[in-house]
């Protein structure tokens, strides 16, 4: 079964019931409906090249299309996106449809080399008709944020303040595998989000069962390139602990959402070994005087304050199985409600799946 999707428009009452402000003991915004789920098992292939590690997903109401980024470092397959069709109702994802399969390319119109990035996230500069894209590391391990066109092909990366380049001895920049996991544009098109995993080298530790991670928000005006103001975010410690020895336990933001109003989600993942995972969806809000002064550490800023929206737990909508949520788009208008779509990074692990889960928020609530 196919669909072909509309474009997304927010009726008065949807726009502001997402815009308008909660109270100080209310959800900050219209409680999710869990509407089903789509999953495609390891292993899938197209044209000989393994369809997985999904980190990002955006939305073209123009199209209908969700656009998908790959985080294979080239080691399957060329670093690339996906163009996906889903079948989208109040009954769940009828069908999911990889319709194209686009190679990332460097601005000489080449394909990364094998460990050349690692992309996580990407949003669609619809002002501009483009791409916008971040890797976590290059072969050096240093971040980049990619401005592309809508087949790949990279235009410019972006010049990043120095606080976020890994320097020699470890003690700047982002950690490995730690860089920025999320991304979002602002609903005017004018400023570009961008988030890492956890906490810078120099602002502190990585997230433990005690503690969170204090990542940086980064903001960039979408038309010039240029970085502008930076914001603390502290994420939750990691939420379980277990009765024994595990091999791997973490917590971390995994994307960003931008909202109506100015406002963001940012989507935390934690896994630990033996029990599952947790995503929380919280929301925050960026004003100019909460910024990070120039030149202060962490140690001397304050975080944003954070609501919670809903988080998930191992079971929880009825028995849904959630996996490796690093995906998260608008989607179109379903009913009078407006869509939300996550999707997993399977890994390419066959103990993963690549996960897609829908939800609609009411707009008279």
């Amino acid at each position: 079964m196919r669909a072909c999707l509309s474009p997304v428009f927010l009726t008065p009452l949807l726009l502001a019931a997402l815009a308008a402000p909660a109270g100080a003991d209310e959800a900050p915004l219209p409680r999710p409906t869990y509407r089903g789920e789509f999953v495609l098992p390891t292993g899938l292939t197209l044209a000989g090249t393994e369809f997985g590690g999904i980190s990002g997903l955006d939305f073209d109401p123009e199209t209908g299309l969700f656009y998908a980024i790959s985080d294979d470092r080239s080691d399957k397959a060329p670093a690339r996106f996906y163009e996906l069709k889903l079948a989208l109702s109040d009954a769940g994802i009828a069908a999911l449809d990889i319709a194209a399969t686009h190679t990332l390319r460097s601005a000489a119109g080449e394909a990364f080399a094998k460990g050349g990035v690692d992309p996580e996230a990407v949003r669609l500069d619809r002002t501009r008709d483009r791409l916008v894209w971040s890797s976590e590391g290059d072969a050096e391990g240093r971040p980049q944020i990619v401005v592309a066109t809508m087949d790949g092909k990279a235009e410019k990366t972006l010049d990043l303040p120095e606080v976020f380049l890994p320097n020699g001895d470890g003690t700047r920049g982002v950690r490995p595998n730690l860089a920025f996991e999320g991304l979002a544009i602002s609903p005017d098109g004018q400023t570009l989000y961008a988030m890492t995993e956890n906490a810078l080298a120099q602002d502190g530790d990585k997230a433990t069962s005690e503690a969170g991670s204090k990542s940086r928000l980064l903001t960039i005006d979408v038309e010039t390139g240029r970085p502008g103001a930076q914001y603390l975010y502290e994420t939750d410690p990691i939420p379980f602990r277990p009765t024994q020895t595990v091999k791997y336990a973490d917590n971390g933001v995994s994307e960003l959402l931008a909202l109506p109003d100015g406002r963001l989600i940012v989507v935390e993942r934690a896994y630990v070994d033996g029990i599952g995972n947790r995503i929380a969806f919280y929301v925050i809000d960026p004003k100019d005087g909460q910024a990070l002064p120039a030149g202060v550490s962490a140690a001397g800023g304050a975080p944003l304050a954070k609501t919670l929206w809903f988080k998930i737990d191992e079971g929880d909508f009825g028995g849904l199985d959630i996996d490796n949520i690093e995906a998260v788009s608008w989607g179109p208008d379903i009913g009078g409600e407006r869509s939300i779509v996550i999707a997993s990074d399977n890994n390419f692990s066959r103990h993963q799946k690549s996960q897609f889960v829908l939800f609609t928020l009411s707009g008279n609530e």
